[in-house]
């Protein structure tokens, strides 16, 4: 019984040491992602997507995974962190949109529907759209009168 309570005791703490050790793990990583991002010059929108998007990952699996180790005013600047990046990842995805369109050499005539109904142009035109949305407008089942 005092064997089984001292493996108990052995594998506990070296389980509560690896916790430990991979906080200090996602810190460093979310550290070296910022890093790598404020340290790059002028790059492409398809590079600068690839790096914003270390950032929110490495953030969000530091705030995840240690969130009991890390103070409440540390915790809102890690979000503030993920919130500024998320508006400049979606600026960097139309960067690299258009710079895949150039290489391949796509000139995109779409228009996309969105859930809310708003339409938005491939094209780049927001007024005017050049082609008719790609889905049909779906008609909804009548619900049956209720009794």
């Amino acid at each position: 019984m005092k064997l089984l309570s001292a493996v108990f005791i052995v594998l506990f703490t070296s389980l509560a040491s690896l916790s430990a050790k991979s906080c200090n793990e996602y810190e460093a990583a979310f550290d070296i992602a910022q890093y790598t991002m404020q340290e790059q010059g002028r790059i492409s929108y398809r590079k600068s997507y690839d790096l914003i998007n270390s950032v929110i990952d490495s953030a969000t699996e530091y705030l995840g995974y240690c969130k009991k180790e890390i103070t409440l005013a540390d915790q809102y600047q890690i979000q503030q962190v993920i919130k500024r990046a998320d508006k400049k990842r979606r600026k960097y995805f139309k960067g690299a949109v258009r710079e895949y369109h150039a290489i391949y050499g796509i000139r995109p005539n779409v228009t996309e529907i969105y859930q809310d109904g708003s339409f938005s142009s491939g094209g780049g035109s927001s007024s005017g759209y050049s082609s008719p949305p790609r889905f049909p407008t779906v008609q909804q089942p009548q619900m049956p009168p209720v009794r």
